[in-house]
């Protein structure tokens, strides 16, 4: 399992400046087969400095474990708002 990439990033408007949400659809690859689904996730930054990252319930159609891909996308929105590719 990995995760190819994330497309169609929106940014959904916020009155909480310190919380920005996102919708995106996240292309992976499970078993040598490609599986595309929507997400929703949230980066909280605290007084610190420090991002938290949050993602809605993945789909129940997924054959495949749940915390791997948890695991995987948070990883890999972190490594794209540290990288300033989020809009």
């Amino acid at each position: 399992m990995r995760i190819l990439g994330l497309r169609a990033i929106s940014k959904e408007e916020s009155y909480i400046y310190y919380i920005d949400r996102y919708k995106a659809t996240v292309i992976m690859e499970v078993l040598n087969r490609q599986v595309s689904f929507q997400v929703n996730f949230s980066i909280e930054i605290n007084p610190l400095g420090m991002k938290s990252i949050d993602l809605e319930p993945l789909p129940k159609t997924l054959d495949y474990p749940v915390l791997p891909i948890t695991k995987s996308l948070k990883q890999y929105i972190t490594e794209l708002s540290n990288e300033g590719k989020l809009p």
